[in-house]
Formats: structure tokens, sequence, C-alpha cells
């Protein structure tokens, strides 16, 4: 159908309040969900038999371009993993949350399994396909500070055949070995927006087969919350296969593509805890990112945060590329003398950056 962009987005909506009496309520789910339902893309949309009814009647115009999947919750992929999650929770649970049970944790788990059946099935036939979470919020405020409904059909007709992930944060890699498991689920560390990425068949395959092995054997180690903290291996192991992109839950829509907003988070919780960690090849690259944007007039020139990226850029490339650290030295000089404004920050940061060698 023309017009509609060339991607199969799956979701699950599911009544889990039969298992936790805690979970969302129906009338507090299909809220959450209606800015979705309102969006005239191809989608896939897996719920348990007592939503589909409400479902179908809220997707009404848009039911030539979706598919109900009606799978019970005992019918799917992680539900034969709901006896072990229940005895790891009575030995290790430290992120307990009233909202939360076992089922509610292995729904989240399912994603991977979702979009798999979705690939397979390519009921729209499509090339590229995609999850989002149901709960996008009123209005889309979940995944945007200013949503509307193009916003995502603009994500889903720029992306790329890379699996496309939004990164919120910085984890040690420490915690992909197995001594550290118990350590790392200690608390909730942010690695990754689950609640939206896309991908094409054979990529996704590979990544999403191989996030179903993490979560089973995470699992079967007696850990887990959530699937958002499985993407700590993936992200190392599918490196080249990866489009990162950067920012908040609220920036998704804005930056999935190209980051356009929030700098200022992006470079505290993403550039300098990648250049704390030491993580060079990964510091650069969302160096790279931001900078060009800025280069590229796609937002204002914060240039505090310009002159930052700059230092930062330079000095994660001493550590693993010499020849270009000379080349971004020349750009900097070049800045320097060129532009007052950078010239003003380059002064009040070089102590601060620890760029005291840097001889203008």
């Amino acid at each position: 159908m023309s017009g509609i962009p060339d991607c199969t987005l799956t979701t699950a909506c599911y009544f889990l309040q039969p298992y936790h009496a805690q979970a969302r309520g129906m009338k507090e789910t299909v809220e959450s969900m209606d800015a979705l339902l309102r969006i005239p893309c191809y989608l896939v949309i897996y719920c348990n038999a007592v939503m589909e009814p409400i479902l179908r009647e809220r997707r009404e115009p848009f039911m030539p371009l979706t598919k109900i999947v009606v799978q019970e919750f005992e019918e799917l992929w992680c539900s034969s993993l709901v006896v072990q999650v229940k005895k790891n929770r009575e030995v290790f649970w430290p992120t307990r949350d009233v909202r939360t049970c076992t089922e509610t944790h292995l729904l989240t788990c399912n994603k991977a399994d979702f979009v798999l059946q979705t690939i397979h099935m390519n009921p729209f036939q499509t090339i590229k396909f995609g999850w989002i979470d149901a709960n996008i919020g009123v209005n889309g405020s979940k995944i945007s500070n200013y949503y509307n409904n193009h916003l995502l059909l603009h994500v889903l007709h720029h992306v790329t055949d890379k699996f496309h992930l939004q990164l919120l944060n910085v984890t040690d890699k420490k915690y992909k070995q197995p001594e550290w498991k118990r350590e790392y689920y200690m608390e909730y560390r942010w690695v990754a927006c689950g609640c939206l990425f896309t991908t094409t068949k054979a990529i996704g395959i590979t990544i999403l087969n191989r996030m179903k092995e993490l979560i089973i054997e995470t699992t079967h180690m007696g850990y887990g919350h959530g699937e958002e903290m499985f993407y700590l291996e993936i992200l190392d192991e599918f490196y080249d296969d990866i489009h990162r992109s950067y920012g908040d839950y609220k920036d998704m829509l804005h930056n999935f593509i190209k980051p356009t907003t929030n700098f200022v988070y992006i470079y505290w919780s993403v550039v300098m805890r990648y250049f704390q960690l030491g993580y060079w090849k990964e510091c650069i690259e969302v160096c790279d990112t931001l900078i060009q944007q800025y280069n590229d007039f796609v937002l204002e020139i914060n240039y505090d945060l310009y002159v930052r990226l700059y230092a930062v850029l330079y000095l994660s490339l001493k550590h693993v590329d010499p020849s270009r650290a000379m080349i971004v030295t020349h750009t900097i000089r070049q800045y320097y003398q060129t532009n007052p404004h950078f010239h003003l920050q380059f002064d009040n940061l070089k102590i601060l950056c620890g760029m005291q060698d840097f001889t203008i």
C-alpha cells in the first residue's frame, strides 16, 4: 500500500491481572496503547483472547494494515521459564517491584520471539521489521517530548538494513562474564531502550535468536529482570550489524535515525561513560556522530559541549589512532583561530579536559 513504510512493527498487549493484581488494568493498558493504534503502519499485535475485541475495535480504521494474533500466555515461548524464574526469585530478587511479577518479566523477554514469529510469517511482505512496546504512553509521551503520528512513520521509512537500537547509558563490560552476573543484577543497569528496535530478516533472526539464548542462560544461572540488560552481550557480539542511536526514552523518535536533541544527556550518560571506562572505539563513534550533527547545523551549537566533544574525541584517538588524533588537532587549531565562540570555550576547558599538552 502506498504511503506506508516498508516495515512491519510487532507489539504485544496482554491483560495480566489474573497473574498479578498490581499489573495494569485493561483500561490503562489500552489508553497507553491508543497512540500506537492510531498510526497507519503495518502492525502485528500479539494478545490474549480477552484483549482481542477491544484492540480490534480501536484499530478498526487500519485493520487492512493489521494482523492480530491471539496467543495465551501459557502458549508463549517464555512460559517454559515460569517455574525457574519463580524459583530464582525466592532466592535472589534485589530489584523487587510491586508492579511486576514473573509473568510480566517474561512477557518483556518474549519480545524477541514475537518479532521472530512476525519475520517468519511476514504477513505484509515487508523488507524490514521492528518491535514497539504497546505502552508508549498517552500521546506517545514515553518515546517523544512532542509526539505526532508522522514521527514514527518517519523513523520506519528511514531505518537502514542494520539492527537499529537506542542506547541510553553505558555499563561496564565485565558484567558479560558469568562471575559478575550476580552483581550485574543487583540493580537496574540501563543499557538500551528496548521499547523500539528495527531490523531486517537475516540480521534479525541471528540477533534475536542469540537474545533468546542469553535469556535462557541467565535465567538458569538464577538472574534476570526485563530484557534490556541482555543487550550488553549483543552490542559487542554484533557490533558492525547494529546502528546505534543515543538518548533517553523521550528522545527516541527524535534521535533514532540521527541525534537531534538532548546532546547534554548523551554527553554525560554515554560519551563520558565510554571515556571513563576506556571504551575508545565506542566513544569515538558517538563523538563523531554528535560533532557531525553540529557541523551540519542540524541544531543550535552549544559551544561548551562542542569543544568538550572535540576534546574527548582527541583524547580517545590518542589511545587508538594517533594519526587521526593529529588531524583532529589541525581542525581544533583552525576553529580556535577563526571562531571566537570556539576560542573562548577552548580556553575555558583546556585544563579541565586534560589537554595541557595541546598547543595552539
